[in-house]
């Protein structure tokens, strides 16, 4: 599964599990309440997703920019590093987050650099990947050996 907005790939949980072929598994009850604490992580960490997009949304409310393709480029950024690409649009990684004159696309780039550096901000992109990164511990140690 991927998380949406910020595209990043997560273990399937229950509801994504119920429509494949394994879901006889979910009949085990030991296997379930592993599941749960995957539907669990997956609603906090889509919780922190929505609330990354709100706190950014309030940040650029007067500027024309996708605001999804916008929480993308800052939980990146803020994560994993890099820079958005200033010509005819403003991107990164092949994401359009927005359109209009080189004046308006310059602001937009500096309000990303604001953010960027926004502890507020670093502090939910931090939460996000720490939530990822607990799934995934607890999918390699309580799922991938399910006996």
């Amino acid at each position: 599964m991927k998380v949406e907005i910020i595209d990043m790939d997560i273990p399937c949980n229950t509801t994504c599990l119920e429509s494949t072929e394994f879901k006889s598994l979910l009949e085990n009850e030991a296997f379930r309440s592993r599941m749960e604490v995957i539907d669990s992580l997956f609603e906090l960490i889509k919780d922190q997703v929505r609330t990354l997009r709100r706190e950014i949304s309030q940040r650029v409310q007067n500027q024309n920019v996708n605001i999804d393709e916008l929480t993308f480029t800052i939980f990146r950024l803020v994560e994993y590093g890099g820079n958005t690409s200033l010509g005819e649009k403003l991107t990164f990684n092949d994401k359009v987050i927005a359109t209009g004159s080189f004046r308006e696309l310059v602001d937009i780039n500096k309000s990303i650099e604001k953010m960027r550096s926004d502890q507020d901000i670093r502090s939910i992109c931090d939460e996000i990947r720490y939530l990822i990164e607990a799934l995934w511990e607890h999918f390699n140690k309580n799922m991938v050996k399910v006996q």
